[in-house]
């Protein structure tokens, strides 16, 4: 059966758009133009998904929002705000609220609107009530393959759920590598972004990429040393609360980088992938990196160890980090020869440069995790 759409909004040439736009796309939709009348006809028979202006005749739309989220038979149905006001705060509000994404009505919304309504129905109920899910990835030592697993995660998790809206971020300063990874270049970049007067749902879009060949979307840090050098830390933060509106995944390729640059992001993140090579020098670093984490209130059920086996030989057991650590690596890449290295030169993705590889089943078993772990 189709998923049910309820689109909550006064205005009748708006009503009648989105809900032809959302029919074409096999939808079944239901409509209300009072929020007294759509908390009725949740409370008969509870829809997937509510579509809700901000602004309505009687009820606030936020008030609508509160009483759905409030009782237990309607609190886990998807909720998409489709608004014309773009204002920081009332996007916010919105969110606090327990709105799951904000769509800004202009050209173009029904795509944007259609693409997150996807998502949304794709997830299992207990993330589809969730903003978007930040998840960074570091590493104590640089070469540990912080980039490649980033980007190759991101493929398998967008691969797995073709509905999500994935965007990898680039925050390795002063330089990072995603880009040259991906094959990807942008002048629009965080560091820019960081200096724009306003920062708000409809500044993150203009400087995030379209999808790119890898399916997911981007944004890079800064072009050169230079730029990075104009990046106001203050706003970091804000960047990352705001990508949490548009996005379901904000995977952060981190690298070795601790800094104040960083510490807000993985205070943010709901997952921590801390990338580590199997030798004693690496994993005795790590472990003054995970001590450093907590010391900052970052608790070890949010840490994800993964053994990056980036050489033949095993210098370390599994056994003896665990021991090290005070915590067991979660997944092992095995050891890829040349092939990562490769499949990067070329710009492809690992599982379109060798389909057959065994690194294919810890891509995809990092990405199920994602997907299913809560928090």
């Amino acid at each position: 059966m189709p998923n049910k759409i309820l689109l909550l909004d006064s205005d009748q040439t708006t009503v009648a758009w989105f809900k032809g736009k959302l029919e074409n796309q096999g939808f079944s939709v239901d409509t209300a133009d009072l929020g007294a009348v759509a908390l009725r006809k949740i409370a008969a028979a509870p829809p997937d998904l509510l579509v809700l202006d901000r602004v309505l005749p009687d009820i606030d739309g936020i008030e609508v929002i509160r009483r759905v989220r409030s009782d237990p038979h309607s609190s886990r149905i998807a909720i998409i705000v489709l608004s014309a006001l773009s204002r920081p705060d009332v996007l916010t509000a919105c969110l606090n609220a327990g709105a799951n994404r904000y769509v800004v009505k202009r050209p173009g919304a029904d795509v944007e609107l259609i693409a997150k309504t996807r998502a949304l129905l794709s997830q299992p109920k207990s993330l589809s009530t969730r903003r978007g899910r930040i998840v960074a990835f570091c590493s104590a030592k640089g070469g540990s393959g912080t980039t490649s697993l980033c980007i190759n995660t991101a493929d398998a998790l967008i691969k797995a759920h073709p509905g999500a809206d994935i965007v990898v971020v680039d925050m390795v300063f002063p330089m990072g590598t995603v880009g040259t990874a991906l094959g990807f270049e942008s002048s629009k970049t965080v560091a820019k972004l960081s200096q724009e007067k306003t920062i708000d749902h409809v500044m993150i879009e203009s400087y995030v990429s379209h999808p790119v060949r890898w399916g997911f979307r981007v944004l890079l840090g800064a072009k050169d040393p230079q730029e990075a050098g104009t990046l106001d830390v203050t706003k970091v933060q804000l960047i990352f609360e705001t990508l949490q509106i548009a996005h379901d995944y904000i995977l952060v390729d981190l690298g070795r980088t601790l800094s104040r640059i960083s510490l807000p992001i993985l205070e943010m993140s709901s997952n921590i992938i801390i990338v580590v090579t199997p030798d004693i020098a690496t994993v005795k670093t790590t472990r003054f990196l995970i001590q450093y984490l907590e010391s900052h209130g970052i608790d070890r059920e949010r840490l994800v160890v993964v053994n990056n086996r980036t050489v033949g030989r095993v210098w370390t057991t599994i056994e003896d980090m665990a021991h090290e650590l005070g915590i067991a690596p979660k997944f092992t890449v095995p050891y890829l020869l040349e092939h990562m290295t490769m499949a990067i030169n070329e710009a492809v993705p690992f599982i379109e440069k060798f389909p057959e590889d065994s690194a294919l089943m810890t891509f995809n078993d990092i990405a199920r995790f994602l997907y299913t772990s809560i928090r």
